[in-house]
């Protein structure tokens, strides 16, 4: 009866253990600085599919990212965009359909290091 007792107790220490370590909060675990990386603006011509790629240096990892149109929101009529991860870094591919002129873009990756 009392080594019953002795590994329901100890169980019991596991069990509560277990939920004390899963329920740390986000506070306790390693501390991120990161960064913002941009491209260069980037002009976009008419019916041309363009890659603008933003990178992260070495010392950091890509978490990931997204682009902007330079013009606005009035800009972006008739503009394919499909942005996605890049080894380290953030790839937009963008065509336009505008006649008449040229889109500006900007990619931009959100690269992060652990302390």
């Amino acid at each position: 009866m009392k080594r019953r007792i002795n590994i329901l107790r100890n169980s019991l220490k596991v069990s509560l253990l277990t939920s004390m370590f899963a329920c740390m909060p986000a506070a306790l675990a390693a501390p991120l600085d990161c960064l913002t990386y941009s491209s260069a603006i980037v002009a976009v011509p008419y019916n041309t599919w363009t890659a603008v790629d933003a990178y992260c240096p070495a010392d950091r990892t890509s978490t990931g990212g997204g682009y902007f149109f330079n013009e606005g929101s009035g800009g972006v009529a008739n503009i394919w965009a499909m942005p996605g991860p890049l080894n380290n870094g953030w790839r937009t591919w963008v065509v336009h359909h505008n006649v008449g002129g040229v889109r500006h873009v900007t990619t931009y990756a959100r690269c992060c290091k652990t302390f």
